[in-house]
C-alpha cells in the first residue's frame, strides 16, 4: 500500500492528498512503548487501512454508477473529496501500522497484508435502467455512508480520546476531520433518492439496510450482542499508553449507542424503517 513511486507522482499524490500538516511519524518514540502493545496497534491500524482502501473502491464505483445515471455534477464532486479523503485516510493508517510495528512487517507480514477489497453489495445494473440504478445506488449510499460513515465518526473520536501517543492522535483528528462531511453526504444523497424509489426498491433498501445491520454488528461489535451491554454505560477517558486502540467492549458500546441514537432515528426519519431492519437483520443476512 505504501510502495514507493517516482518522484513526480510523489509529489502529485503529495499535493493533492496531504491537504493537512502532515503526523511526524519519524517522532514516534518506540521505547516508550513495549512489543505487545506495539503488535496490537499495528493489527488495529493495519485493519483501518484495509477498510479505508475499501471505501476508495467502493465510492469510485458509485460515481461511477451515478455518472452513468445523469446524477447533478454536484454529487460527483461531492464524491471526488471523498474518494481523496479515503486515500489520505488509508495512507495515514497504514503508515501508522508501519510505524508501530515496523520489525513485524517481515516477521509477521499477516499483520500487513493488503488483500483485494472485496465489494458488499452486486455490480451496478446497466446504465441504461435508471430505475435499478438509482435503487443500487441507495443500497451502496445506505451502506457505505450511513451506516459505515456514521459508525466511524464516534469511532476515531474515542481512539483520539484514549491516544496517548501524539502521532497516533494527529492520526486520528485528521481522519476524523473529515468524517462529518461523508457521513452528511450519505443521509442528504439518501433523502434525495429515496422520493424516486418505487415500493419494490424500498423493499429492495430495507433488505439491503437488513443484512448490512448483521454485516456492521459481526464486524464491529466483536461478538458482542446488544444484551450483554444493556444498560451498561462506558466512558471513554485517557489513561495509561495507548497507540490509537480500543477493546472489544468499547467498540460495541459504541456501536450500540451509535445506531440507537443517530442511525436508527435517521432511518425511520427517511421512512426508511430503520428499527424493522435492525429487528430482521438475523433473517435478512446472508447473500441477496
Amino acid at each position: 500500500m505504501l510502495a514507493a513511486v517516482t518522484d513526480a507522482m510523489g509529489s502529485m499524490h503529495r499535493n493533492q492528498v496531504h491537504r493537512d500538516r502532515w503526523p511526524d511519524f519519524a517522532a514516534f518514540a518506540s521505547a516508550d512503548y513495549d512489543e505487545p502493545m506495539r503488535r496490537a496497534a499495528a493489527v488495529q491500524w493495519a485493519g483501518r487501512a484495509r477498510a479505508e482502501h475499501g471505501s476508495i473502491v467502493q465510492f469510485t464505483q458509485l460515481a461511477h454508477a451515478l455518472a452513468c445515471v445523469r446524477a447533478p455534477l454536484a454529487w460527483t464532486g461531492a464524491l471526488a473529496r471523498l474518494i481523496t479523503d479515503e486515500v489520505r485516510h488509508a495512507e495515514l493508517c497504514a503508515q501508522m501500522a508501519q510505524t508501530c510495528w515496523p520489525e513485524g512487517i517481515d516477521r509477521e507480514p499477516a499483520v500487513f497484508a493488503w488483500p483485494s477489497p472485496s465489494l458488499p453489495w452486486a455490480a451496478p445494473p446497466p446504465a441504461d435502467d435508471a430505475a435499478a440504478l438509482w435503487c443500487w445506488a441507495a443500497e451502496a449510499i445506505a451502506v457505505a455512508c450511513c451506516l459505515g460513515e456514521t459508525l466511524s465518526r464516534p469511532m476515531l473520536e474515542a481512539i483520539a480520546v484514549v491516544a496517548t501517543c501524539p502521532v497516533a492522535e494527529a492520526c486520528a483528528r485528521q481522519i476524523l476531520r473529515d468524517e462529518h462531511l461523508h457521513a452528511a453526504f450519505g443521509w442528504q444523497a439518501l433523502s434525495d433518492i429515496v422520493p424516486r424509489l418505487d415500493d419494490d426498491a424500498r423493499a429492495r433498501v430495507h433488505r439491503c439496510l437488513a443484512r448490512s445491520l448483521a454485516g456492521f454488528q459481526a464486524s464491529t461489535a466483536c461478538g458482542i450482542e446488544v444484551a450483554e451491554v444493556a444498560g451498561q454505560a462506558i466512558e471513554i477517558v485517557r489513561g495509561g499508553p495507548n497507540l490509537g486502540t480500543l477493546s472489544d467492549l468499547q467498540y460495541a458500546m459504541i456501536f450500540y449507542a451509535t445506531l440507537e441514537t443517530e442511525i436508527l432515528p435517521q432511518l425511520d426519519a427517511l421512512g426508511l424503517d430503520g428499527a424493522g431492519a435492525w429487528a430482521e437483520r438475523y433473517a435478512a443476512a446472508g447473500p441477496t
